[in-house]
């Protein structure tokens, strides 16, 4: 049995839709006695948003850059939390004088949102545990200045995930590849392989035979082993005998 697990913005979801021949492919591979997957760094809110219709399904959808687990009706599987900590109001100072957008720390459901550009309340104290925290900059180069400052100075509580202007923080020890192999690890020996289009994608394409679709960025296509137009590209191959 194979199992693709594909970064959601960027990659299935390619300009604002999923192409037909995507979601043919997608079943098609599903009913050969597959598994397809989505892996993202969404929230579970947003990852709600994520629903199986119009022809397009899927059997699990990894959120929360690994922490989360669902089903394709939605069900959770599984969830990594960490323990909310004081980090965090040193990671949102960072994040007002770099002019961040918005900040948001979630456990599921419940969300603590931030408007960092003069409105921001403490109410991630409320919160005992996390499964996802993030947040969005207007310039991408304030996003990495981020990025390296949490991995350098909070690296024993959080780690940072970029993504272009976005920046996606799961408990620590929690990444797409985690998330990936927790998934994998319900079935006999599966081969995983995986596909993506942007920073965030490079761990889980190097852990899993991975493939950088057309517009993925140059860094995603150098650690890939395969490239590929389109998802549906990718299943072809793997469909074919031998592969």
């Amino acid at each position: 049995m194979k199992i693709i697990a594909s970064d959601f913005d960027g990659t299935i979801n390619y300009q604002g839709k999923i192409s037909e021949e995507d979601k043919k492919a997608i079943q098609r591979f599903r009913q050969a006695g597959n598994k397809f997957g989505v892996v993202t760094g969404r929230d579970v809110e947003l990852a709600s948003w994520i629903r199986p219709e119009n022809g397009f399904e899927y059997d699990f959808l990894i959120c929360c850059t690994g922490a989360v687990i669902r089903d394709g009706t939605g069900k959770i599987l599984s969830a990594r939390k960490g323990k909310v900590g004081d980090f965090f109001e040193d990671i949102i100072k960072k994040a007002m004088e770099l002019n961040a957008g918005t900040f948001n720390i979630s456990d599921m459901m419940l969300r603590a949102h931030y408007d960092v550009t003069g409105n921001i309340v403490p109410q991630y104290k409320l919160l005992k545990e996390f499964t996802h925290a993030n947040n969005w900059f207007y310039k991408t180069e304030d996003a990495i200045a981020f990025t390296e400052y949490v991995n350098t100075y909070h690296k024993n509580d959080i780690y940072a995930h970029r993504n272009g202007n976005s920046v996606d923080m799961p408990p620590l020890g929690v990444t797409k590849v985690t998330g990936i192999y927790d998934y994998a690890s319900r079935f006999d020996s599966p081969e995983v392989y995986t596909v993506g289009d942007n920073i965030n994608d490079i761990p889980m394409i190097k852990e899993f035979s991975g493939f950088a679709v057309s517009n993925a960025l140059p860094e995603v296509k150098a650690a890939a082993k395969h490239q590929c137009e389109r998802v549906c590209d990718m299943i072809e191959f793997l469909m074919k005998e031998g592969n």
